[in-house]
Protein backbone atom coordinates (compact mmCIF):
# COMPACT_ATOMS: atom_id res chain seq x y z
CA UNK A 1 0.00 0.00 0.00
CA UNK A 2 1.39 3.36 -0.98
CA UNK A 3 1.26 6.14 1.60
CA UNK A 4 0.33 9.63 0.42
CA UNK A 5 0.78 12.85 2.36
CA UNK A 6 -1.55 15.83 2.23
CA UNK A 7 -0.11 19.10 0.94
CA UNK A 8 -1.98 21.95 2.69
CA UNK A 9 -0.49 24.81 0.67
CA UNK A 10 -0.67 25.36 -3.07
CA UNK A 11 2.71 27.13 -2.96
CA UNK A 12 4.24 23.95 -1.50
CA UNK A 13 2.47 21.91 -4.18
CA UNK A 14 4.11 24.08 -6.86
CA UNK A 15 7.53 23.30 -5.36
CA UNK A 16 6.65 19.61 -5.65
CA UNK A 17 5.53 20.13 -9.26
CA UNK A 18 9.01 21.46 -10.02
CA UNK A 19 10.42 18.13 -8.78
CA UNK A 20 8.72 16.30 -11.68
CA UNK A 21 11.79 15.98 -13.87
CA UNK A 22 11.75 12.67 -15.71
CA UNK A 23 9.85 9.70 -16.98
CA UNK A 24 6.52 9.16 -18.65
CA UNK A 25 3.46 10.05 -16.62
CA UNK A 26 -0.21 9.16 -16.74
CA UNK A 27 -2.97 11.61 -15.93
CA UNK A 28 -6.34 10.06 -15.16
CA UNK A 29 -9.50 12.10 -14.80
CA UNK A 30 -11.58 9.76 -12.67
CA UNK A 31 -14.83 11.70 -13.21
CA UNK A 32 -14.49 11.91 -17.00
CA UNK A 33 -12.98 8.44 -17.35
CA UNK A 34 -10.08 9.85 -19.39
CA UNK A 35 -6.45 8.78 -19.32
CA UNK A 36 -3.50 10.37 -21.12
CA UNK A 37 0.23 9.69 -21.24
CA UNK A 38 2.40 12.75 -20.64
CA UNK A 39 6.07 13.66 -20.70
CA UNK A 40 7.59 14.95 -17.45
CA UNK A 41 7.25 18.53 -18.75
CA UNK A 42 3.59 18.01 -19.67
CA UNK A 43 2.92 16.34 -16.30
CA UNK A 44 4.48 19.30 -14.47
CA UNK A 45 2.32 21.77 -16.43
CA UNK A 46 -0.87 19.74 -15.91
CA UNK A 47 -0.18 19.48 -12.18
CA UNK A 48 0.29 23.26 -12.04
CA UNK A 49 -3.08 23.69 -13.79
CA UNK A 50 -4.70 21.48 -11.14
CA UNK A 51 -2.99 23.49 -8.38
CA UNK A 52 -4.44 26.68 -9.89
CA UNK A 53 -7.88 25.03 -9.96
CA UNK A 54 -7.57 24.37 -6.21
CA UNK A 55 -6.53 28.00 -5.66
CA UNK A 56 -9.63 29.10 -7.59
CA UNK A 57 -11.93 26.95 -5.44
CA UNK A 58 -10.40 28.36 -2.26
CA UNK A 59 -10.84 31.94 -3.47
CA UNK A 60 -14.43 31.42 -4.68
CA UNK A 61 -15.87 29.22 -1.96
CA UNK A 62 -16.18 30.96 1.38
CA UNK A 63 -16.69 27.64 3.16
CA UNK A 64 -13.16 26.47 2.32
CA UNK A 65 -10.27 27.38 4.55
CA UNK A 66 -6.81 28.01 3.16
CA UNK A 67 -5.79 24.76 4.90
CA UNK A 68 -8.33 22.50 3.21
CA UNK A 69 -6.24 19.72 1.66
CA UNK A 70 -7.02 18.63 -1.91
CA UNK A 71 -3.55 17.51 -3.03
CA UNK A 72 -1.75 14.37 -1.87
CA UNK A 73 1.70 13.12 -2.90
CA UNK A 74 3.85 10.07 -2.10
CA UNK A 75 7.23 11.86 -1.94
CA UNK A 76 7.69 15.61 -2.19
CA UNK A 77 11.34 15.38 -3.30
CA UNK A 78 10.79 12.71 -5.94
CA UNK A 79 7.05 12.48 -6.64
CA UNK A 80 5.75 9.37 -8.37
CA UNK A 81 2.08 9.53 -7.39
CA UNK A 82 -0.08 12.63 -7.00
CA UNK A 83 -3.80 12.58 -6.26
CA UNK A 84 -5.99 15.66 -6.43
CA UNK A 85 -9.48 15.64 -4.95
CA UNK A 86 -12.23 18.04 -5.94
CA UNK A 87 -14.85 19.85 -3.88
CA UNK A 88 -17.29 16.91 -4.12
CA UNK A 89 -15.07 15.00 -1.66
CA UNK A 90 -15.67 17.53 1.13
CA UNK A 91 -17.91 16.96 4.09
CA UNK A 92 -18.17 13.22 3.77
CA UNK A 93 -16.82 12.36 7.21
CA UNK A 94 -14.70 9.24 7.34
CA UNK A 95 -15.64 8.05 3.87
CA UNK A 96 -13.52 9.97 1.37
CA UNK A 97 -14.84 9.97 -2.15
CA UNK A 98 -12.33 8.77 -4.76
CA UNK A 99 -9.92 11.37 -6.05
CA UNK A 100 -10.80 13.41 -9.13
CA UNK A 101 -7.36 13.23 -10.75
CA UNK A 102 -4.43 10.85 -10.51
CA UNK A 103 -1.04 11.79 -11.89
CA UNK A 104 1.58 9.05 -11.64
CA UNK A 105 4.66 7.54 -13.22
CA UNK A 106 3.75 5.18 -16.05
CA UNK A 107 5.64 2.26 -14.50
CA UNK A 108 3.16 2.38 -11.58
CA UNK A 109 0.15 1.81 -13.82
CA UNK A 110 -2.12 -0.78 -12.21
CA UNK A 111 -0.21 -0.60 -8.90
CA UNK A 112 -3.05 1.02 -6.98
CA UNK A 113 -6.82 1.32 -7.06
Amino acid sequence: MMRLYGIPSEDRAEEIANNIKEGEWILEDMKEGKKEVLSADEAREKFKELINQVRKWKSEMSTLTQYTVFIFVDDSQNPKVIKVYDTSSLGCGTNIIPERWRLYRKELEGAFK
